[in-house]
């Protein structure tokens, strides 16, 4: 099997074999986008809801930018737009009694990023494990689409 692991504003796809990993997200959101015919897919761990100028080039950074070259990158290893699915799972508070501040809500603002660009792109969400209080590690198993999710006291596949 082919293991990769990705970071923090870091993004990966490929073809199964293929299986992609990403740890520790918290209030970040690992966007899952995955073509069940060609059998490839894609992991994004996005910190930040939207790209704006003179934020710098690293696009796996933004929800909007990861996704955008995620699907140019899943398209250029044979997969079809319009056969394209995703999973979102992450976007934790991961600071409960911050709740005021807008800088401890980042996680529900990359969910709503995810959900509004991926519905723009006409991109179906067909599963998330996202919010609560727990961060989570993700693995992406491009045989088959099956996203593995596991918490500090759970363990999930969607």
């Amino acid at each position: 099997m082919d293991n990769h692991q990705i970071g923090m504003a870091q993004l990966l796809v490929t073809k199964a074999p293929g299986v992609i990993r990403s740890t520790g997200l918290g209030s970040c959101i690992g966007i899952i986008l995955y073509d069940p015919f060609a059998k490839v897919g894609g992991m994004a761990h996005a910190m930040l809801p939207k790209h704006r100028p003179g934020r710098g080039d690293n696009k796996s950074k933004y929800v909007d930018t990861a996704i955008d070259t995620m699907l140019e990158d899943m398209e250029a290893l044979g997969a079809n737009r319009l056969n394209i699915i995703a999973k979102l799972a992450g976007g934790a508070q991961m600071f409960p009694d911050s709740d005021r501040d807008s800088l401890m809500v980042i996680g529900s603002k990359n969910i709503a990023a995810a959900e509004e660009h991926l519905s723009s792109l006409g991109i179906a969400v067909v599963a998330r494990d996202v919010g609560g209080h727990s961060g989570r590690t993700l693995e992406l198993d491009c045989r088959d689409g099956t996203l593995y999710i596991k918490t500090v006291s759970n363990e999930t596949k969607i």
